[in-house]
């Protein structure tokens, strides 16, 4: 099982946090405990595709969404993880590392792996995960019919990359040539030290430590390769140097590295009103000094992270753009939480109040099947937002009509009652159809762990719409709904039944929707509106179920994800993160580990990339989508409004407007009544009330 590192209260860290941003603030008592331990209510069943030996003695609930999957999947010797600054490829010897380069094009940009250095044991090993955690991944290799291991703890923002030897021979090889090994171009000798940097033909410069003052012989083997004479106990870092500069940093914190790491959390309420979510990494290390841990930081990090002492700014510069240098074994990093909840900001202009009051007596018949989580969560959520557009319009017998068909039409899924049934997964440690279990392909892989916060998101959603008015339901349905959230956002490793927030990436910021899939670029998300929807849901369920601790982790979650999004996906003017070559697009289509596309799964067409990047419209959009990017983006959209060929469909065609009522709200108004159809996700009357409540 995943080292259970709980996650801890700060209340010190709350006060500090504040503090130093010149508030008063006060600690929010919560436990910040699981959603539940019990088991879930959905029938236990086995999957049929089971875990590789890869996993070692590691136990279900697995961390199917991880950074680190391809790692464990039966193709890994393909395929690398990236926990960046550097993509890793693990394979039956040892790490193979890449400081990658990046090419851009109007369709994608990527950073391209290539093998520059190796990190191997001599001897015949067996490759397994001993841990991971929410900031790590540690890879064993044990020695075949005898003793002696090694070990790489893969942490998140690295700078080095590590191989503890206990009794393996260590081979450094690279696909290049060495020119010289501390500055000697003499080949086919054994040099012997603690530091050795190795000048490549490439024009690369690495730098090899034997750290802990523990000295190690290695012998240069032809051009490429250096291999120690015996078995060797003992820990090597390899870095990049990128930059001459770098190197006083580099040796100085070479001796002190991390094996992990842990996220731990707090809130407070602060003397502007705000609430904060004050967020801990703990970085797990080894060596005398903790404090002296180097680790880098993404750039959407260094807009969060409170008084950090920073190095290297600037010197590895990866997809997600310049990274810096954090030296010390704690992150503080600070969030304020959205005051956005059930409704819009604003009130719905009065001008334009009849015309949702009338079509909201169409689509109060809206209803949902109960075939597929996907498309049917959306229905269910477009009918919660029916119910909560009644509730603020004083339409009381629409919204007790709209509540009365959504229980139903929830009721179907939540107990099993459908074709499509949900079911627990004990193999993995998750809820999935059956059909999915049955069919890789099928609700969009969702049974090989794809896409279930976008899933599930809908139905949180739905459900707290319908339980803000309906108690007795919501207490009735509490632990169905409860388990379907706990999939995707557990918080806490005192849950024995799922992982912690299944789709969170905690270092990158955004979730990765791909699950137990094996992808040369590695881990992917498309729909990033979806993973804030997803968030959202959680926040407005612990709103509706009055559980402070659900609420609050949603709302953190929810910030963090918004954050991220900003950063990757969007591209303002003001963005250096991707080349202007793709930033004029405004909106990226997926966001990989190592490249990001205009494009969808779904097909190529531009208002694909910007629809899904938006939908679906709610009162948290405003937060997402903010003014600065619709000015500039709109521009680009809205060309595609009169494309003659293929002409654009009214529910693609109802994301763009939408989007353009956050710069022009009359504009909008007149063309959004004009459109004759809506995505299943969308209605007329949800369209009018985002637009008249600009």
């Amino acid at each position: 099982m995943a080292a259970r590192i709980h996650w801890i209260v700060s209340l010190v860290v709350g006060l500090f946090f504040c503090s130093s941003r010149g508030q008063q603030c006060t600690p929010i008592q919560v436990t910040n405990g699981p959603f539940s331990t019990a088991a879930p209510t959905y029938a236990p069943t086995a999957h049929p595709f089971k875990p590789t030996g890869y996993w070692g003695s590691l136990k279900a609930p697995y961390a199917t969404n991880s950074f680190f999957t391809n790692v464990i999947m039966n193709e890994t010797d393909i395929f690398p993880i990236v926990p960046l600054p550097y993509h890793v490829l693990v394979t039956g010897e040892g790490v193979s590392v890449s400081s990658p380069w990046r090419t851009s094009t109007a369709s994608f940009v990527m950073d391209i792996y290539v093998s520059d250095m190796d990190l191997h044991a001599a001897e015949p090993t067996t490759r397994t995960v001993s841990r991971y955690d929410e900031l790590s991944v540690s890879v064993d290799w044990t020695k075949n019919g005898g003793s002696g291991y090694a070990r790489a703890p893969l942490v998140r923002g690295s700078p080095y990359i590590t191989m503890e030897y206990r009794g393996l021979t260590p081979i450094i090889q690279t696909i290049h040539a060495i020119l010289s090994i501390n500055g000697d171009g003499t080949q086919n000798r054994r040099v012997t030290g603690t530091q050795f940097v190795l000048y490549l033909n490439n024009g690369q410069t690495w730098k090899l430590y034997s750290v802990n003052n523990t000295a190690i012989t290695l012998e240069w083997q032809g051009v490429s390769r250096l291999a120690a004479l015996a078995p060797f106990t003992g820990t090597l870092r390899l870095t990049a140097v990128q930059q001459s500069s770098d190197l006083a940093t580099l040796d100085a914190s070479v001796d002190t590295y991390a094996t992990g790491g842990a996220v731990s959390y707090s809130y407070s309420t602060c003397s502007d009103g705000s609430t904060v979510a004050n967020i801990q990494f703990n970085w797990i290390t080894k060596g005398a000094q903790p404090n002296n841990l180097l680790l880098m930081a993404l750039p959407h990090q260094m807009d969060s992270l409170v008084q950090p002492n920073t190095a290297m700014a600037g010197s590895f510069r990866v997809l997600k753009g310049p990274m810096t240098g954090i030296i010390g074994n704690t992150w503080n990093l600070r969030e304020t939480l959205t005051s956005i909840s059930w409704t819009a900001p604003r009130g719905i202009d009065p001008t334009m109040r009849d015309r949702i009051v009338a079509a909201l007596q169409t689509d109060k018949y809206k209803r949902a099947g109960s075939y597929a989580t996907y498309w049917n969560g959306k229905e269910l959520a477009a009918m919660g937002r029916l119910a909560l557009i009644a509730d603020e319009l004083g339409d009381t017998a629409a919204a007790s009509m709209i509540r009365q068909n959504l229980k139903t039409d929830l009721d179907v899924w939540l107990v099993a009652q459908n074709y499509d049934k949900l079911v627990y997964d004990t193999t993995w440690g998750g809820i999935c159809s059956i059909p999915s279990m049955q069919n890789v392909y099928a609700d969009f892989g969702m049974g090989w762990y794809n896409d279930h916060h976008f899933h599930f998101g809908y139905f949180a959603y739905a459900a707290a719409a319908l339980g803000k008015g309906d108690s007795a339901w919501l207490a009735s349905r509490r632990t169905q709904i409860v388990d379907l959230v706990r999939d995707y956002a557990n918080p806490s490793h005192q849950d024995p039944y799922f992982p912690v927030t299944r789709n969170k990436d905690w270092y990158d910021g955004h979730s990765w929707a791909a699950g137990l899939f094996n992808y040369g670029d590695s881990k992917n998300q498309e729909s990033s509106s979806e993973a804030v929807n997803a968030y959202y849901g959680v926040y407005l369920l612990g709103e509706a179920l009055g559980d402070q601790n659900m609420s609050l982790f949603g709302r953190l979650v929810l910030a963090t994800e918004i954050r991220s999004v900003q950063k990757y996906y969007h591209m303002k003017s003001t963005s250096d993160i991707y080349d202007p070559v793709f930033a004029a697009h405004k909106f990226a289509g997926v966001v990989w580990s190592n490249k990001v596309d205009f494009m969808t799964f779904f097909g190529g067409l531009p208002e694909y990339v910007y629809g899904i990047q938006m939908l679906p419209f709610t009162p948290i959009t405003e937060q997402l989508l903010d003014s600065g990017l619709i000015s500039e983006a709109y521009p680009v959209m809205s060309q595609l409004l009169t494309r003659p060929t293929p002409p654009i469909s009214d529910d693609w065609k109802a994301f763009i407007l939408l989007s353009g009522a956050i710069v022009n709200k009359q504009s909008a108004w007149s063309t959004v009544q004009q459109l004759r159809y809506f995505d299943n996700g969308n209605t007329m009357t949800n369209a009018l009330y985002f637009v008249a409540t600009r």
